[in-house]
């Protein structure tokens, strides 16, 4: 498949004619349309003529790389619009673009926009959008998109190329935001976060209570024996200790107005300790922060791999 002549016509457009040899942006010897190469030498000049030749020449080498690289028939403005890409940035970015993955998948559509993406270029160490650029890659997205035929209305198999349907505005955006893996994994590392900060909370306040209770001496305290179990021996009127009748020994102490507090004595191996919900807790608190961790690798995956699949 040759480059038809609006093609040749849109490449001049944008490659601009020069007749003397000159240095473009990259330091890269120049001439004609675009010519660079051994024997583009500085003092050169040449003709319109030869340079019209030189342009021809050149074209060979990108014909031949996108008939290589695409697997889908195409139409001439299609074929004419990819030649001019690959004249532009070279037959190894085409290879490689995300333009050409969607081609030959058939999404054409998507493949024509995926051109503009080629608008960026490094000035002054910076990556920038170039108007030059961008009005390139949008005039040639547009000769792709332009059929080669007058479209047939009335037949269905050309309702792609018809223009008499209805359309609706329909702006880029997800259908459903819970569809965003980004949006997942935030969700997962904040209920993480969360369940982190409040799992456990009550269980071991009222734990914290208990040991605070009993290390003050205020209601359910602790009376140790001389056995070292925690409970309280009973004594009987002669001093000796009676025999324990419960694992947990009741005492009754009479206060000032009448009344009567319990004392009960707990065992100490029954007793939790401060510790031991602290590290309970930690390791909980340490199982979800690294689903924290993973969630927010998730996310982060989720971003460079869209970056792969869409560029953007």
């Amino acid at each position: 498949m040759k480059t038809s002549e609006s093609g040749i016509q849109l490449i001049k457009q944008f490659e601009g004619l020069e007749l003397e040899a000159y240095q473009d942006i990259a330091g890269i010897w120049t001439i004609g349309y675009g010519h660079t190469g051994p024997d583009v030498q500085p003092g050169m000049k040449i003709s319109e003529r030869e340079a019209e030749e030189l342009l021809r020449r050149d074209l060979k080498s990108r014909e031949q790389a996108v008939e290589s690289a695409t697997k889908v028939p195409l139409n001439q403005n299609e074929f004419d619009a990819l030649v001019s890409f690959v004249y532009n940035v070279g037959a190894g970015a085409l290879r490689s673009s995300t333009a050409l993955k969607r081609l030959n998948k058939g999404n054409r559509i998507g493949a024509a926009d995926a051109l503009t993406w080629w608008n960026k270029a490094t000035v002054g160490g910076v990556l920038r959008p170039v108007l030059g650029l961008t009005r390139r890659r949008a005039a040639e997205r547009a000769l792709f998109l332009t059929p080669t035929q007058p479209v047939k209305v009335r037949d269905q198999k050309t309702l792609d190329d018809n223009t008499r349907i209805t359309p609706i505005e329909d702006s880029p955006r997800r259908g459903n935001v819970a569809e965003s893996r980004t949006v997942q994994g935030a969700a997962i590392a904040g209920g993480a976060g969360v369940a982190s900060s409040t799992m456990g909370r009550e269980d071991a306040q009222e734990l914290h209570n208990l040991e605070s209770n009993i290390e003050d001496g205020t209601g359910l305290t602790e009376v140790p024996n001389a056995m070292g179990d925690g409970s309280a021996p009973e004594t009987g009127d002669d001093g000796t200790s009676e025999p324990e009748t419960d694992d947990h020994d009741h005492f009754g102490d009479e206060l000032e107005d009448g009344e009567t507090t319990e004392t009960i004595g707990i065992p100490s191996d029954e007793r939790p300790s401060k510790h031991e919900v602290h590290a309970v807790e930690a390791q909980i608190q340490f199982a979800l922060l690294i689903l924290i961790v993973l969630a927010v690798l998730y996310v982060i995956y989720a971003r460079v791999d869209d970056w792969f699949k869409f560029r953007r």
